[in-house]
């Protein structure tokens, strides 16, 4: 037997559902996630899951690479923590954070944020990454990898795209605020064509993104 609602109390949790929004903005180091998602949870009253952070405090990691420091994440583990994590939380909820792509979320749209390869090396080198991690990333981008591996885990409908290169975090936060709100219906296509021919990138190069960001 099912305990049927009254229709104001069905129609408010509806209301309520419909207006919960799940999103995860993902994309290459340097692309102004963090702080455009940061922007985008105040303006929603949202709740905002930093990936990066729950790997650390919740050691979703194997080891640590000694050559940079960057963690062997336990992508299985992470992905069941942060879809407990978004399917637990009653607001809309934002994750951010480039493994994002990585894994396959409960959320209802993915927002990749894209940058210029060669901007991007300015920004990464400008945190003190080094020369190696920064090329990597670079390569990353000029190759679409995060959008790629966004439409591969959750499907092209819904992975929008963003370019970064040439604005603040605050136009980026209301940019993706329109996609989320189904204000904006037009997709972007991001590519860097150039970039992928000035880095010149090798086979060998090529096979080596995967574990490099």
């Amino acid at each position: 037997v099912f305990a049927i609602p009254p229709l104001a109390e069905a129609s408010g949790f509806l209301a309520r559902e419909m207006m919960k929004r799940s999103l995860l903005i993902t994309g290459v180091p340097g692309t102004g996630k963090s702080t455009a998602a940061k922007m985008l949870a105040q303006k929603l009253g949202a709740a905002l899951i930093d990936i990066n952070k729950l790997v650390g405090l919740l050691h979703l990691y194997s080891e640590i690479d000694e050559a940079d420091g960057a963690r062997v994440v336990r992508l299985k583990k992470l992905e069941a923590e942060l879809s407990r994590a978004l399917k637990s939380e009653k607001r809309s909820v934002i994750a951010e954070g480039h493994l994002g792509c990585e894994v396959k979320l409960p959320v209802s749209k993915v927002i990749v944020l894209r940058s210029e390869p060669k901007v991007l090396s300015k920004r990464l080198s400008g945190r003190g990454y080094s020369d190696e991690k920064v090329a990597s990333n670079a390569h990353s981008e000029a190759l679409d990898y995060c959008t790629v591996m966004s439409e591969k885990k959750y499907g092209r409908r819904k992975v929008w795209e963003i370019d970064t290169t040439q604005k603040t975090a605050r136009q980026v936060a209301a940019e993706a605020e329109r996609i989320i709100t189904g204000k904006t219906r037009k997709k972007q296509r991001v590519s860097f064509p150039e970039a992928l021919m000035r880095e010149a990138i090798t086979g060998e190069k090529i096979r080596k993104l995967k574990g490099a960001l």
